[in-house]
């Protein structure tokens, strides 16, 4: 049963939504690395509904950090600070972004395929978890699609996020060309 209730959570991550949400759970996951795959869902599923907002903000400590690339009006680290910070930088995501599809870059290897997510203990008591992951929306004011490599690093305290580290690899970043237009080798 186990088993079958972990295949269904990582299998929804990759799923988009049909547009009607299920009533969010602002419990935490026990475990870490579930904990990480939820935010990611809820990272994806931004929108400009405020319940989408409090649902990320609810995976954050009272103390918790984000902290990020700057955006194009700033230089240097942009920090959000607490719940309050987290949702007012889901409001600017959902605002700037559609069709959010960040995923934990996969590896294969002998044949198989996997998920990495590299958990380790931190000094704070609780786990740290590091991933790396693709970034992929659709920016609202151009309507490009671009899709930029980076890693994310979630540091947990009392099963809810105490830092969460995101770097994008901007100059990796790379336009998605639409279909009509794409030229098959």
């Amino acid at each position: 049963m186990r088993a079958v209730m972990l295949a269904v959570m990582v299998s929804g991550i990759c799923v988009q939504g049909s547009g009607t949400q299920a009533p969010v759970s602002n419990a935490p996951p026990a475990d870490a690395e579930a904990l990480v795959k939820l935010w990611f869902e809820r990272w994806n599923g931004l929108s400009a509904a405020p319940e989408t907002h409090e649902a990320l903000a609810a995976l954050y400590a009272p103390d918790g950090l984000h902290l990020t690339g700057p955006s194009p009006d700033q230089r240097g680290t942009a920090t959000f600070r607490g719940p309050e910070g987290v949702r007012a930088l889901a409001a600017r995501i959902a605002t700037a972004e559609d069709k959010r599809t960040w995923r934990i870059d996969t590896e294969t290897a002998r044949e198989t395929t996997a998920q990495l997510l590299h958990v380790t203990a931190g000094p704070w008591g609780g786990p740290a978890v590091a991933v790396q992951l693709i970034a992929v929306h659709t920016d609202r004011a151009t309507q490009k699609r671009w899709v930029t490599p980076g890693a994310a690093f979630f540091q947990i305290a009392d099963g809810r996020f105490r830092r969460v580290r995101i770097y994008l690899g901007e100059g990796e970043r790379a336009e998605v060309e639409a279909e009509p237009t794409r030229r098959r080798p």
